[in-house]
């Protein structure tokens, strides 16, 4: 499971818990809820349920029953109302992608600042718009959920210690390397990067007078803008960014870019 696709499912629950996606984003949703782990899986369940059961709350204690007189006199006009064809109101479904890069900018808005970088936080506490019809008026209750534990990435990125720095490779695109010394972690987001020719893998490594491999790059992580976090960073001095056959290799064959870790 990727710290990406954990992020994705779990930015997905307010509008799944509305349903408010089409049905190839709730199959996109529902592959992202069998690709992830039971802990990621129960707190998207969890987020779903709360959403839901506080609108079933404001509906209950928003209801209330029409006036006698309204009702008689809604029933006598029945018999003289001639049916037209309204023209259909404007869609108000806002799509998955449209949702999340909405919240995406009030988030970076909210929180862009020292150390923050690049980084794209997009959970937010789950809000819906519960639209109740009282008499022939409209009320609009806003519903307000709890934040989520912010991700292991964003507590890197936030960390007091936090420092961030930029890879270039050599055929375009770079690598957005924030890290911190207190976690022994860093998030790598790639920008740009073309995927390797056929039959060669991108290495990521830490040096530390040897270097040790952390993992090829996927095709998934060459795409993906919020991120990878790689742990074990331990005394490393350095990151670097390799070409290799397919597979991978036990040390780097040609190092194609490679950044300081500051102490």
């Amino acid at each position: 499971m990727s710290e990406a696709t954990r992020q994705r499912l779990l930015d997905s629950a307010e509008v799944y818990a509305l349903h408010a996606v089409s049905a190839a984003e709730e199959a996109d949703i529902e592959r992202d809820r069998a690709a992830v782990d039971d802990t990621a899986r129960v707190q998207f369940n969890i987020l779903v349920g709360e959403i839901q059961e506080t609108l079933a709350l404001v509906s209950v204690l928003d209801a209330a029953d029409p006036p006698a007189q309204l009702r008689d006199r809604v029933l006598q006009e029945i018999p003289r109302i001639t049916q037209d064809v309204a023209d259909p109101a404007p869609a108000t479904v806002t799509t998955l992608r449209g949702h999340r890069d909405r919240r995406a900018k009030q988030e970076w808005s909210r929180r862009n600042g020292p150390g923050v970088g690049r980084w794209r936080t997009t959970m937010l506490a789950a809000a819906a718009a519960v639209v109740v019809a009282v008499g022939g008026g409209v009320v609009a209750t806003q519903v307000v959920g709890n934040d989520p534990a912010p991700t292991q990435a964003e507590q890197i990125v936030a960390a007091p210690d936090a420092r961030e720095t930029t890879a270039e490779f050599p055929g375009g695109g770079t690598a957005n390397i924030s890290y911190s010394r207190e976690s022994g972690s860093l998030v790598v987001t790639l920008d740009g990067v073309s995927a390797p020719a056929a039959g060669q893998d991108y290495q990521m490594w830490f040096v530390d007078g040897t270097p040790r491999s952390v993992g090829l790059v996927t095709a998934e992580q060459l795409v993906d803008s919020d991120g990878t976090v790689i742990d074990g960073m331990g005394a490393a001095t350095n990151f670097a960014f390799s070409l290799e056959p397919a597979g991978g290799s036990p040390q780097p064959t040609e190092v194609l870019t490679m950044v300081t870790l500051d102490a």
